[in-house]
């Protein structure tokens, strides 16, 4: 029997979801598990709407259950008789819901969890796909679950998918007329007294520079709709975040409201075994007295809340300094390796004694005192900051002081600075913050908006032994002192919603002491390389985590391998190819979560726009001229218009022939590898990047027809469902080269720079795979055994390159078969074997067993038995010959 179900005080969101979920399971029986909110269980007294075959309780089997449909619940504990039904083996679990994931939820054999405004949301989204047909009536009741979980569509929870249900069954003929009927709540005595208790205790605290209001009461009676008191409460006293606890028949019901990104309400009702949304959330507690529940309450909101910005949390670390000893022209060089425009000058027992500007720098050099100390002519008055220092202090010295760059000091001890740009991305950030946040972006869309916390993206796309790795990344720095991140491709992909499983992790501050922390926390082993700052660990069962030190770099000149020094977070992420990939996530405990992103990262996904960070990007590493093009086929962006502008610069003052070979070449075979790797040669063809490199590998016309001739033979080969898979990029490649004459292949060996060993394993691979099409071409008489022998030296990928350049249909035939099945069949007849006959172990042996060999495949000979008759008839033994 199959049972759709919901929460106990089921509200109009539950309702509806229930109503959605008998269209997907229409032999499905409607069992609420328990009582249902005030205003729903009016709404079933007063309507003519509801037609639908709610079944009570004490009427279902509940053994007889075998699949239990669950809708707008997810969590244990709170389906009233259903909860044990729900946990037994024999049950299958159908799930959805949109609530945030947590610890106790039940996992569903269908889990389907949304983060939109409401589950109604994610089941119309579902009938809509199926193309199921809704009535007026279904269409109403929906319109009207959207709307009372999203607050009329004005909750912060709200989602553009909530807008596009609700437009939907408005096409479907929902009567919004009649929504405000049920949803425009008055109250009654109860309640208003209520709201007097609790506006009377009112209490605004703040907490780490954040208000937080909470407010208690307690009543001998169930009073419903609490939520709605929170939200008049907060419209009435103007209220950024809100926690009420209220003591009523045995339990205190806790409901939580935040407008800040500072406070995740969600986490706060969690600790109390409830659940929710970032800015919504509630809890029912049993086992604490409502005094209970308030201390425990403040404990956590001191340890829960973000703290507001200061210096120490915008400062740039760990820190770029010089000596007062060393000279103009070395902080020149400094600066401009390291693109910063002042820096910190310590004396010799590291004690700062000023501070060294460009501006000063270049006036000096202009007069000829390159060579000059820099203690003459650095600024000997500053002012400094603590790290607690508020954001106002830092404005005040650098913008009214007009000081360009600002020490953060721990008594004589420096530990970081400040910088304009760091000011501006701060005040940009607490001026957002006061105004609005968001936490996720669309499913399938680019991120919305400035998303700057990841908190429930990370809960809903990594899988929970990646986020615990992270998590406990976070609590080993905070341990050592340091700060942590995860970096990158990752960051970048899972607000574009894409799997990835490389994690990146930098650490201001010593990595290889970190990896050894955190290994032995995992029970793992590191490899380290000390000269980079970088560690390997592996877990036992293989699972790689990269971690590295925050590093700053420069190029001697285009194309080299960087220069590398230790760094902040900042000047790590501004090494990096493209804004895009120029992202990190905080992973300490109090902001674990958190985006850092310094070059308008996220506004180029959201733009869909591939990026780079300075004018000389591409003369510092010209691979990311090709990069630029794989990511913008990839993720369907478009290059920016001056990236472009700089690039074809690159190109035509030949940079990329400048890189280093090898990793110009991994760039082109990445290419090869990816998805339609015929769109990015095109792209590269348009630029002009593959004739700079050598004009030999325009993509011509040509060379297009044999790549869509590879792409069909790859994809036939993938149709065999075989367990093998080809390296399709050494496919391409392959034929590419295939079709050069011997100059140009040598060229463009030489390009690449590859080794002398690299350089004979590609010729004889080409020159076998030469001498095999013609071998193929040449004989029309083909046995199954020739086909074999002559195929069967050949590598995988080489085959399927014959197969993309042949025009042939013999040879295409040929090479089919025996992939197909030729190289599937075996001899079962061994050495042993010819021993027990009679035969003499020695070069006979090999002569006879290729010769059974062969014939099994021309299918003269198929058991064991016929094998050795067939020998003993082809290889007789001499007359008196002793077989034993």
């Amino acid at each position: 029997m199959d049972v759709i179900t919901t929460h106990l005080n089921a509200d109009f969101d539950a309702l509806a979801s229930m109503i959605a979920a008998k269209k997907l399971y229409p032999d499905a029986h409607l069992v609420f598990p328990g009582s249902q909110e005030r205003n729903l269980r009016e709404f079933f007294l007063k309507s003519s709407l509801v037609s639908f075959p709610f079944e009570r309780l004490r009427d279902i089997d509940l053994d007889a259950i075998t699949r239990l449909i669950l809708v707008d619940i997810n969590i244990k504990g709170r389906l009233g008789p259903f909860d044990e039904v729900a946990q037994r083996d024999s049950v299958e679990l159908h799930i959805y819901d949109h609530h945030p994931r947590t610890d106790q939820d039940y996992e569903g054999v269908v889990d389907i969890v949304e983060p939109v405004g409401a589950t109604t949301t994610v089941l119309v989204e579902i009938l809509r796909k199926k193309r199921v047909k809704i009535t007026p009536e279904e269409a109403t009741i929906m319109a009207l679950g959207i709307y009372e979980d999203t607050g009329s569509l004005t909750f912060a929870s709200t989602t553009t998918r909530d807008f596009d249900a609700v437009s939907y069954l408005l096409k479907k003929g929902a009567h919004l007329e009649i929504i405000p009927t049920f949803i425009a709540r008055e109250m009654d005595a109860q309640q208003i007294q209520l709201l007097h208790d609790l506006l009377t205790s009112l209490k605004v605290r703040n907490i780490h520079g954040i208000p937080v209001a909470t407010a208690l009461a307690t009543t001998d009676e169930y009073v419903g709709e609490l939520a709605l008191l929170v939200h008049k409460m907060m419209d009435m006293e103007n209220l950024a975040a809100l926690i009420v606890m209220v003591r009523m028949e045995e339990r205190v019901i806790l409901v939580a409201r935040s407008r800040l990104p500072e406070l995740d309400v969600s986490r706060i009702a969690e600790e109390f075994g409830g659940g929710g949304h970032q800015t919504a959330a509630s809890a029912s507690i049993r086992e604490l007295t409502l005094v209970q529940v308030q201390e425990r309450l403040m404990a956590l909101l001191s340890k829960m809340v973000g703290e507001r910005v200061n210096a120490g949390s915008i400062m740039s670390s760990p820190l770029m300094e010089i000596s007062e000893t060393g000279n103009i022209e070395a902080a020149a060089e400094m600066m401009t390796h390291f693109n910063i425009n002042s820096i910190p000058v310590m004396d010799m027992n590291s004690k700062l004694t000023g501070i060294i500007t460009r501006g000063v720098v270049e006036r000096a050099i202009l007069h000829g005192l390159g060579q000059s100390p820099i203690k003459e002519f650095m600024l000997t008055e500053f002012f400094t900051v603590s790290p607690g220092s508020s954001l106002e202090k830092v404005q005040e010295y650098i913008i009214e002081k007009r000081q360009r760059m600002l020490p953060v000091v721990d008594g004589d001890k420096v530990l970081g600075v400040i910088t304009r740009t760091d000011l501006l991305e701060a005040m940009h950030d607490d001026l957002r913050r006061t105004q609005s946040f968001e936490d996720t972006s669309e499913e399938g869309d680019a991120p919305e908006g400035r998303v700057r916390h990841l908190g429930e993206l990370l809960k809903e796309i990594l899988d929970p032994r990646t986020l615990s790795l992270l998590k406990m990344a976070g609590k080993v720095a905070d341990d050592s002192g340091d700060r942590a991140y995860f970096v990158g491709g990752l960051v970048r992909d899972l607000i574009l919603r894409r799997r990835n499983l490389d994690v990146d992790l930098v650490v201001e501050g010593d990595a290889i002491a970190f990896a050894r922390k955190l290994a032995r926390r995992l029970k793992a082993r590191i490899r380290s390389h000390r000269k980079f700052q970088t560690a390997v660990i592996i877990m036992p069962d293989g699972f790689k985590l990269d971690v590295a030190s925050a590093r700053a770099e420069y190029y001697a000149s285009p194309g080299e391998y960087p220069m590398v020094e230790r760094g902040s977070i900042k000047l790590d992420l501004y090494r990096r190819d493209f804004s895009i990939n120029a992202l990190a996530v905080r992973l300490n405990p109090e902001v674990f979560g958190q985006v850092v992103d310094y070059f308008n990262g996220l506004k180029d996904l959201k733009d869909k726009t591939i990026r780079i960070l300075h004018n000389l990007s591409f003369v510092d590493d010209p691979t990311r001229i090709i990069r630029a093009v794989r990511f913008e086929q990839k993720f369907d962006f478009r290059i920016g218009r001056h990236t472009e502008y700089l690039m074809k610069g690159a190109i035509r003052r030949g940079y990329l022939r400048q890189a280093q070979g090898p990793r110009v070449l991994n760039e082109i075979m990445i290419i090869l590898r990816g998805e339609g790797p015929i769109k990015a040669l095109e792209r590269m063809e348009e630029l002009g990047i593959l004739a700079s490199l050598h004009p030999s590998l325009a993509f011509t016309g040509k060379i297009r027809t044999i790549f869509q001739q590879v792409e069909k033979i790859n994809s036939w080969f993938g149709l065999l469902f075989l367990d093998e898979k080809a390296d399709v990029g050494q496919i391409y490649f392959n034929a590419l080269m295939m079709m050069k004459g011997a100059e140009d292949r040598e060229q463009i060996l030489e390009l690449f720079h590859l080794t002398e060993h690299q350089k004979r394993d590609y010729r004889a691979r080409w020159d076998k795979t030469s001498s095999t099409m013609k071998e193929l071409a040449r004989t029309d008489d083909k046995s199954l055994s020739w086909i074999a022998r002559l195929l069967g030296e050949i590598e995988l990928e080489d085959l399927l390159t014959i197969m993309s350049l042949t025009k042939r249909e013999d040879t295409a035939k040929s090479i089919s078969l025996y992939l197909s099945r030729l190289r599937y069949i075996e001899r079962e007849l061994g050495g042993q074997d010819l021993k027990e006959m009679g035969y003499q172990e020695g070069p006979v042996f090999r002569k006879i067993i290729q010769a059974v060999q062969d014939a099994r495949v021309d299918g003269i000979v198929n058991s064991l038995e016929e094998e050795k008759k067939w020998v003993e008839t082809h290889f007789p033994l001499k007359k008196g010959k002793n077989r034993e």
